[in-house]
């Protein structure tokens, strides 16, 4: 079953360009300022978008005017203030407005307004410009952003459903930690930064280096298929790199229930340009949609999502994460990221597997997978730089489960390395209970003294001591709720 939601008056359909008037080119060779004759023009930026927790500002270029230009709304939801006026009208000068919204409550899921620029030129003649504004108090959109949450490691790959059988953990080794991205009807993807060259945030406030980027096809998709289920999940949240021209992205969400496969799509009108956004569409934007497997109390997991374009444009997306609303991230999708070093076997001495039976995964974890490490050693994950802003409250969380098999207790440190700063280096201790599911979190406050180190310069290493035999899964830096 498919199911569909169409934002016609369109998320970010966020305006046109502004120059209504060419500049006039100036005279080679001039004898003096006066000889310049300036032709009346303004030049408006592309549209914005409005929230509750969000009131950007927009400014208008301007020259050969008498006076600066106003700006005015018919739309009684829009507040519009002025910041900043500069410069000479007559020849050039800059004036800043201020957007917000005046309601909490839109009834509609965006609401498309528009503000008019006005301005009159020293001839007498009155030009005007449109900025497109969509306003939504339902989803959430951020153009300033960072990542407060980031995934480790989660051991999924290519292990499905049909995969997913008996109690006994496999040690067999399989290509961990990726899902699989299909594209279809001439649509290509490239992952930035693959080679781990590069270590500037990129992009800005996201949690590391790589992204996806889509050269898609009016006629193709691109699709990642991840079997997951996000039982303390009510909002999916991504970014987004709008193309050169303004499009629409359809994301679709498939679902594996009960009664077979069902779909839900939401139409995303993307403006041209402006840089990323972080989009967050809560659940209950689609009637029924509640990915959470069986064993977690659902009716079934979420299976992949799709993307597609309704032109050819060249986009990006990046952190594909469930979370929880007024808190964060719980459980990725995808980020693209990846560790630049695996390290344990053979540099240690611990053995490693991966365990896929239904009693070696947590029932609330969000993927089909666990590690199973056996033996005294080390073992963990370096980054080119991963990047989180967390105060001391939150926590580096992970699951655990110890094994009956072994004498004694199953012991894991764990210890986050920042290149010295911050005083992190320092391990914290837990023990694995045999038989037995549980989660950990560390406050980051017992891992370092300042947590602003994880996000300048950022975390270098995450690394495990480990005594004994058990299973991990979810390792995560995560808000605390």
């Amino acid at each position: 079953m498919r199911r569909s939601v169409t934002l016609f008056t369109g998320l970010l359909v966020l305006a046109s360009l502004g120059w209504l008037t060419g500049c006039d080119t100036f005279d080679s060779s001039p004898s003096e300022v006066e000889d310049f004759d300036i032709q009346g023009n303004m030049n408006t930026p592309t549209g914005r978008t409005v929230t509750p927790d969000l009131s950007p500002e927009f400014s208008v270029d301007y020259q050969g005017l008498a006076a600066a230009p106003t700006a005015s709304s018919p739309s009684d939801i829009l507040a519009i203030d002025t910041v900043s006026t500069q410069g000479d009208a007559t020849r050039g000068g800059e004036r800043r407005w201020r957007l917000s919204l005046t309601t909490d409550n839109i009834d509609q899921v965006l609401a498309q307004a528009s503000v008019l620029i006005e301005g009159r030129t020293t001839g007498g003649r009155t030009i005007t410009d449109t900025l497109a504004v969509s306003a939504t108090t339902t989803l959430q959109v951020q153009r300033d952003f960072t990542s407060s949450f980031a995934v480790v490691a989660d051991y999924e790959g290519d292990v499905t459903a049909s995969t997913y059988g008996g109690n006994d953990p496999a040690t067999e080794a399989y290509e961990g930690s990726q899902r699989t991205i299909q594209t279809s009807g001439g649509t290509s993807t490239t992952l930035v930064n693959q080679s781990f060259s590069q270590s500037t945030n990129q992009p800005g406030g996201s949690n590391g280096v790589r992204y996806l980027e889509i050269e898609g096809s009016s006629s193709g998709s691109t699709t990642i298929q991840r079997w997951t289920s996000v039982p303390n999940a009510d909002i999916f949240t991504f970014l987004v790199r709008p193309a050169s021209s303004s499009f629409i992205l359809t994301v679709s969400f498939t679902e594996e229930t009960e009664n077979g496969p069902e779909t839900y799509e939401l139409d995303l009108p993307i403006p041209a340009g402006g840089g990323w956004l972080k989009i967050g569409v809560p659940f209950e934007f689609f009637e029924g949609f509640n990915p959470v497997a069986p064993r977690a109390g659902g009716n079934g997991p979420l299976t992949s999502i799709d993307f597609s374009a309704d032109r050819d444009v060249t986009y990006a997306i990046d952190e594909l994460v469930f979370g929880t609303q007024g808190v964060g991230g719980r459980a990725e999708f995808h980020d693209f990221e990846r560790t630049t070093l695996a390290y344990g076997p053979p540099f240690g001495d611990n053995t490693f597997g991966f365990a896929t039976g239904t009693d070696s995964v947590s029932a609330q974890s969000d993927g089909l997978t666990s590690r199973r490490i056996s033996g005294e050693s080390f073992f963990g994950y370096n980054y080119g730089r991963l990047y989180v802003d967390v105060d001391g409250n939150d926590v580096l969380s992970f699951r655990a489960k110890g094994s009956m098999d072994t004498a004694g207790e199953d012991v894991i440190e764990v210890f986050v390395e920042t290149g010295g700063a911050g005083g992190f280096g320092g391990t914290v201790s837990r023990g694995a209970t045999d038989g037995t599911w549980e989660t950990f979190e560390v406050p980051v406050s017992q891992l370092g003294d300042d947590p602003s180190a994880l996000l300048d310069p950022g975390i270098n290493n995450i690394g495990f001591n480990a005594d004994g035999t058990f299973l991990l899964d979810d390792v995560k830096i995560v808000p605390k709720e």
